[in-house]
Parts: structure tokens; sequence; C-alpha cells
């Protein structure tokens, strides 16, 4: 039977995409630094597309908080995106962290050898705790 529901843009043919989702970060208690979430792992070679986060409550820093989406292979980390302001975003307004462009097309495979982070930097001290927040990467998976 065809998937006559499904027809994929132009230049993803033969992938399937799938949306990798965080689930709830745990960040606790924010203050000024960085807090690293592995956000884990797919089994399949796929091509990371988008990545997008939402929150119930965003943190608000003094001076300001980022975002960050890393590709790990062991200890060694890839920015996969720039740092995205944050601090005191609209409460449920999904922010959009674009893919930096001038990654190849290796960088932006992901395998069973390589897993997500993303890294929360405050800068200043911490007033509004962040609250329910995910992470969604779109995948696109090759195998």
């Amino acid at each position: 039977m065809p998937l006559n529901f499904f027809m994929p843009k132009p230049g993803r043919f033969g992938t399937h995409p799938v949306v990798f989702n965080s689930g709830r970060l745990n960040t606790g208690t924010l203050a000024a630094g960085t807090q690293n979430h592995n956000i884990g792992a797919y089994s399949a070679k796929s091509y990371i597309s988008n990545a997008i986060v939402c929150a119930d409550t965003f943190p608000t820093a003094a001076t300001g908080c980022t975002i960050q989406l890393f590709k790990m292979t062991g200890a060694t980390a890839l920015a996969l995106t720039s740092a995205v302001s944050i601090n005191a975003g609209t409460a449920d307004t999904p922010v959009l962290l674009p893919i930096t462009a001038s990654l190849t097309e290796a960088e932006r495979s992901l395998t069973t050898a390589n897993s997500l982070r993303v890294a929360i930097v405050t800068t200043g001290a911490v007033s509004v705790q962040p609250d329910d927040v995910t992470v969604s990467v779109e995948l696109l998976v090759e195998e």
C-alpha cells in the first residue's frame, strides 16, 4: 500500500523523518555557569535536520541565558548550533535552534557512536528558574 499521505520535500527522498525529544530536562537550580544535559542517542544513522526548544517557563538571568546543541563523540563536543538566547523567553513559545550552515554532511550525521547534548549557559544571577524545558531534534533516518 503506498504512503499517499506522506510526500517528503525535495532533498529528503530516501529518508524517514523522526522527532527525537529530550523529554523534560531536569535543570535544577541554575546559577551563573553552564549546565550540560545529555539528551540521548539514536540507534540508526541519521541526519540532523532541525532543533527547537520549548519551556513552560524559560529562565531569566541578570545578564543572559543561552542554549546550544552539540553532537558528542565520546568526550569530544561539536557545536551544531550557535548559542541562542532563551533569557526571559515567552512561555510555551518554541525557539528555533538553527543548525550551523557551514557544517559538513558528516558533521551533521548521527551514528551509533554519537549522542546529542544541550548546554544551558547563564550569566549573572538567575531570578526566574526554568520549568519543563524540552528540546526536540528532527532526524532524517538514512539507514
